[in-house]
């Protein structure tokens, strides 16, 4: 598989400068960052907790004094170990963790002072300026037009990083649907059977001027014609007149057909006209009948749900037909079968085009959220945090334990799983519907 190489970015001085951070890593750090796939995310924590955002910035990663390789005594000249995208996540009562992505060492250790430097010489007010660890705030301008001009490896690597940080002054509502849509599409693609959504070339193609209300309008997939009697386009032609739906499906080109599933978005025409909307994401596994659920919760700055965000939830909960529960051997048995809505909560990361992957972040089973929900509110809290939530996954884990048929309400008729599709449109919005038609053994779960 071939991908096209990073385009050129022309930066006029005038420009407003990328935000930028450095990082002074410690010798552990730098040596997972030497040994491992530098596509994988490391985090590590630090003593910074001033960021003034939570957006991606371009990080310049300093080399600690004993990792420059410098021969003989005396004090050596701090130096560039090389460059990556740094984030901040979540705060701890000491320090602030970060997480870096695609780092790249540079051919040679290039001493820092040159992004101090001003006519030639040393400027010991913007040195000072600098923070320790943490992000550039004050003379980044300059700071940035030095790195460029170090050396040609440190430019080529500012043009590879570029294209990855999200230069906007701020994320917009539908962008953020973007966000959440992709990251939906690919934990799903995942579970039908696409070996590595990393490299789902769709999305590499994927053109914003084509995408308009939904993510994945601006993909390059098969448009679906609806066929009489038959699953294939039946969202399409239920929902046709409710704003705006796509249909895009997506088949392996080998002839074992190793993943087979149709895509579609709905959004409600109020979302459309520029109202506020969140996204319910659906996948629907057709031979087994199983559905499993994803509610996209942005947290709040203090807690995990704001009163609409709630209000939300109830409202769509008094609309949905219920499906049929198990016996349960007692009142405090809990089985992820019974219910197939689960809460996707993001790290606050912006919307990238050029991110294929799935955002960071959690999976919770909706009943353990409305069950500390409860809990907060008898004890007169606004909400329950983050940190109240014990029982998680990270999304590769999710997507495995569905495909393996742990997860999901099965014996699920494709038109009530349309009827929840409904519900979500008219409380939260926006609907993503994955239909699986892939004929496959599910593992040791429900599926058996």
């Amino acid at each position: 598989m071939t991908f096209a190489q990073p385009r050129r970015v022309d930066i006029p001085s005038s420009a407003r400068s990328p935000r930028l951070a450095i990082l002074r890593p410690d010798k552990d750090f730098l040596r997972l960052l030497i040994k491992a796939d530098r596509t994988k995310e490391r985090s590590y924590s630090q003593s910074c907790r001033d960021w003034p955002e939570v957006k991606s910035h371009l990080a310049i990663l300093l080399a600690p004094a004993d990792q420059q390789g410098d021969e003989g005594g005396g004090e050596q000249p701090e130096r560039i170990w090389g460059l990556g995208i740094v984030r901040p996540a979540r705060e701890t009562d000491r320090d602030r963790k970060v997480i870096v992505t695609r780092t790249r060492g540079l051919q040679g250790l290039v001493p820092a002072s040159g992004l101090w430097c001003g006519g030639g010489e040393r400027d010991a007010e913007l040195y000072e300026s600098l923070p320790e660890s943490g992000p550039v705030t004050v003379g980044a301008d300059t700071v940035f037009a030095n790195l460029r001009q170090i050396s040609p490896d440190i430019e080529a690597e500012v043009q590879r990083l570029m294209p990855l940080l999200d230069d906007a002054e701020g994320w917009s509502e539908e962008e953020l649907r973007w966000r959440d849509e992709r990251d939906a599409l690919l934990l799903f693609a995942k579970i039908a059977g696409l070996a590595a959504p990393n490299d789902f070339s769709e999305l590499r193609l994927w053109d914003r001027t084509a995408a308009r209300a939904a993510f994945i309008g601006g993909l390059v997939g098969t448009e679906v014609q609806p066929m009489l009697d038959d699953i294939r386009g039946l969202a399409a032609t239920r929902f046709s007149g409710i704003g705006e739906t796509v249909v895009r499906a997506f088949a392996s080109r080998r002839g074992n057909r190793s993943f087979d599933f149709e895509a579609t978005s709905i959004t409600q025409q109020r979302v459309v006209d520029g109202g506020e909307g969140s996204l319910d994401a659906y996948y629907y596994h057709v031979d087994t009948q199983t559905l499993v659920m994803l509610r996209y919760v942005r947290p709040g700055p203090n807690v995990l749900f704001s009163p609409d965000a709630r209000h939300s939830l109830d409202e769509f909960h008094s609309r949905v037909h219920r499906l049929s529960r198990r016996g349960r051997r007692s009142a405090d048995d809990y089985s992820l079968l019974d219910d197939p809505l689960f809460l996707r909560i993001h790290e606050p990361v912006p919307f990238t085009a050029a991110l294929h992957r799935t955002s960071s972040g959690a999976i919770y089973p909706y009943e353990q959220v409305a069950a500390a929900i409860s809990a907060a509110a008898e004890l007169g809290l606004p909400g329950p945090s983050v940190g109240a939530l014990t029982r998680h996954l990270a999304p590769t884990h999710f997507a495995q334990l569905v495909r393996d048929g742990w997860f999901g309400a099965t014996g699920v008729p494709f038109e009530a799983a349309l009827d929840w599709v409904e519900a979500t449109i008219d409380t939260a919005g926006v609907a993503l519907l994955v239909v699986d038609f892939s004929l496959r053994q599910r593992g040791n779960g429900s599926g058996i």
